[in-house]
């Protein structure tokens, strides 16, 4: 007797039975958001349209997907759709809430920052931030020029290439930096203020990444079109070594339909298309070249940066300490730099990263606390409130809190303990967890 299939299968890193009807449907989703004439002629005329641009649906069929207003029972497909990307985000949400990096100082470092994003982004923005715990560059610049680019990456000068001596450089330093991460390491990725298709060598540094950490970089690139076939393989590769998904930048409507056409729906199942053009919906992070072109029109200031942890430049050999921030004056391209450093070889890697990595998971008695630059620390009645641009906190706790409140900034841990009303103890344990919240500069 034949099993019966599910309606819904898991759809993320593995393959359902019904793929070629998921993809079909990915496609359409892709379409509708980028296609601003498509969208308005599907609205007129739905079934021509859909006929014209090959889609095997019926209206009713996608609606769910693209219309709010939608009343109706919702399709099979349009639930296998939505299942996927619940699967997406229920991995996103996961990675970022349970990943744990080897070295204490910089996992702590690290849940402190995530928090901290929290309150300058805005809990939808900072949702979609993982934080992986490094970015690698192999290459100076990038070539394709985005306007929008929200790292402000500068033109193409030169590639890191794959010589016998960078490619055992390569996996020394990927072993160093195993060491500080962990396997939390493998959700690292090669690119940053470059386009990792601009290095020819690309995947072989993919490849020793690797063996080193057991599981491929997710990529993403604006470069899909250039080397079709390249591109095609790199898929089939990347698949083959476990990476969870990929990402193409679409930069114009011309080359999503390009994208379309050399590519079938099956082979883009687990590659995601961002839509950057200009008659696609939704809008590019106001950061970076973006920033003040988007800040005259309104936008929040909100970051492309996605890692807090290592950044390096391999052609340089040069690694900085970061993490996301919105974008603004004074961090532009939306991150911040704690420190950076340049290495001649693993071993001196290595003493950097330690050095770095070496930071207290409690606060001491004789540091100072004192809050962060952009909060505001107001009285309010049994204790204070905490204010962001983007959201506030309180804390109350009678008297005692109150006196916390207005002393914070200049005393030590241990003359807050003198200095508060109420067993130190207490004192210590609050200010831990305001110290965990990422409340503290």
């Amino acid at each position: 007797m034949s099993k019966t299939l599910p309606d819904i299968e898991p759809a993320f890193r593995t393959t359902p039975s019904y793929a070629a009807q998921l993809a079909q449907a990915k496609r359409f989703c892709e379409r509708w958001r980028a296609d601003q004439l498509f969208r308005q002629e599907l609205e007129d005329q739905p079934e021509p349209t859909m006929q014209r641009a090959g889609f095997p649906f019926q209206r009713e069929e996608v609606q769910p997907l693209y219309d709010v207003k939608f009343r109706g029972e919702t399709s099979l497909v349009a639930r296998r759709v939505q299942a996927l990307h619940q699967e997406k985000r229920a991995w996103r949400d996961d990675l970022r809430k349970s990943m744990r990096l080897t070295s204490p100082g910089l996992d702590a470092w690290r849940r402190r920052q995530v928090h901290r994003c929290t309150w300058q982004l805005g809990p939808r923005n900072a949702e979609a931030i993982v934080h992986p715990p490094a970015a690698f560059e192999l290459s100076r610049g990038c070539s394709v020029g985005c306007w929008f680019c929200g790292v402000s990456a500068a033109k193409l000068k030169d590639h890191w290439l794959a010589t016998p001596e960078n490619l055992q450089l390569w996996g020394e330093v990927l072993e160093v930096v195993a060491e500080f991460t962990g396997p939390a390491g493998a959700y690292s990725f090669l690119y940053w203020a470059t386009d990792p298709l601009d290095n020819p060598d690309y995947e072989q540094f993919c490849g020793t990444f690797h063996r080193v950490f057991g599981q491929f970089p997710q990529t993403t690139t604006a470069l899909a079109l250039r080397d079709v076939e390249r591109t095609r393989r790199f898929l089939k590769l990347s698949e083959q070594h476990g990476s969870p998904l990929d990402r193409f930048s679409v930069l114009t409507l011309k080359q999503l339909h390009r994208i379309h056409q050399e590519f079938t729906p099956e082979e883009l199942l687990r590659v995601e298309l961002v839509t950057q053009n200009k008659e696609s919906i939704g809008a590019q992070s106001a950061a970076g070249k973006a920033l003040s072109k988007l800040e005259s029109e309104g936008a929040h200031a909100t970051t492309i940066a996605c890692i807090s942890g290592f950044l390096f430049n391999m052609p340089d050999q040069s690694v900085r300490l970061i993490s996301p921030c919105p974008a603004g004056e004074r961090y532009p391209d939306g991150y911040i730099t704690f420190q950076e450093a340049t290495f001649a070889d693993a071993r001196q890697l290595r003493e950097i990263l330690r050095s770095w990595c070496d930071l207290p998971v409690r606060l001491r008695r004789e540091d100072r606390p004192r809050w962060r630059e952009d909060l505001v620390c107001l009285p309010v009645e049994d204790g204070f409130r905490l204010e962001s641009p983007r959201q506030g906190m309180e804390f109350l706790g009678g008297p005692a809190m109150e006196e916390l409140g207005r002393l914070v900034g200049d005393p030590t841990l241990e003359e807050l303990c003198l200095r508060v009303p109420q067993d130190p103890s207490l004192t210590i344990l609050t200010m831990q967890r305001i110290y965990e919240a990422g409340l503290l500069a």
